[in-house]
């Protein structure tokens, strides 16, 4: 009897021992295997699952799919939205130092800079990816492209799952207080110029406009949503065509509007005062999960604008 309870131990044993190796090499296997990305710069070969991915341009979807990089930019590292999740993400600064990224072994690099001198460098560190500023569409086709190059496909479900729910939230909260006529336009003073805001990258345009789909001035509409910039630059005499019922202001690098110019004054949001000064640290980023937070946001302030 324990003879043969003995002999089945051991049996079970080395089993387990062979499982063990066999789940061992499978893991060698999947980490050696590839898979083939089209980019910008062509098809590339890449690690079928990723595990030191260095990242320039996209933290906040590399973050909101649970990849935690070995390494990202000082701009990226800055994002307001991103503060309390980079711990122990290094530095490798703006300049994006060569040396920095090579003592990180990363198996992956993400980028959006188009740039061949930096491409040039990150390929013969590693396999690079090139996705240029203003790529996605959305912060959906960016979470879903992103998530099948890192492996996340799950992940990327359910953070866009949340997302759906908080920005469909925020949407109805706008919906409650906005007329059907009602527009919205996100006006800048950079330097010495004065633009107009389209739906894109650029101040909290995605979350006003895509996400909450709140209406833009009809001549916003007809030229800047469509266009390749994302922004017009304007003069004053222009500003009535663009300027919406309630105007969202960033004024950056030095830019100021000026508020006693007549024109400026004449406008129906600002006699209304239903203008609003952006928080540039806040609205700048245009990352899933600032686009997230911009939109909770932009509806926090329309309800406040709207209660003048």
């Amino acid at each position: 009897m324990k003879k043969t309870y003995w002999i089945c131990a051991v049996i079970f044993m080395l089993v387990l021992s062979a499982c063990g190796k066999k789940e061992e090499a499978k893991t060698a296997e999947t980490e050696q295997q590839t898979k083939t990305i089209e980019t910008v710069k062509g098809k590339i070969d890449i690690p079928a699952n990723p595990k030191r991915v260095l990242i320039d341009g996209y933290l906040g979807s590399a973050i909101a799919l649970d990849v935690h990089p070995v390494g990202a930019t000082t701009q990226d590292l800055k994002n307001v939205h991103l503060k309390d999740k980079i711990k122990g993400i290094e530095d490798i600064s703006d300049e994006r130092s060569a040396e920095k990224a090579l003592s990180l072994k990363p198996d992956l690099i993400i980028t959006a800079v188009q740039d061949e001198k930096v491409y040039d460098v990150y390929k013969k560190i590693a396999p690079t990816l090139v996705y240029p500023y203003n790529s996605f569409k959305d912060a959906h086709e960016e979470i879903t492209t992103l998530a099948k190059v890192l492996n996340k496909e799950e992940e990327g479900k359910a953070f866009l799952a949340s997302f759906d729910q908080r920005i469909e939230a925020a949407r109805k909260k706008v919906k409650s207080v906005l007329k059907e006529n009602e527009t919205v336009s996100i006006m800048g003073a950079f330097k010495n110029d004065v633009f107009v805001y389209g739906n894109g990258i650029y101040r909290g345009g995605q979350a006003l406009y895509q996400q909450l789909k709140v209406n833009p001035p009809k001549e916003v509409k007809d030229t800047i949503l469509n266009s390749k910039t994302g922004y017009e630059v304007l003069s004053y005499e222009t500003l009535p065509k663009y300027a919406g019922d309630y105007i969202f202001i960033d004024e950056s690098n030095g830019g100021t509007f000026d508020k006693n110019n007549s024109i400026w004054k004449s406008l129906k949001a600002v006699k209304k005062e239903q203008t609003y000064q952006l928080d540039a640290e806040f609205f700048w980023p245009y990352d899933p999960i600032a686009v997230m937070n911009q939109a909770e946001k932009f509806a926090d302030l329309l309800t406040d604008l709207s209660h003048h």
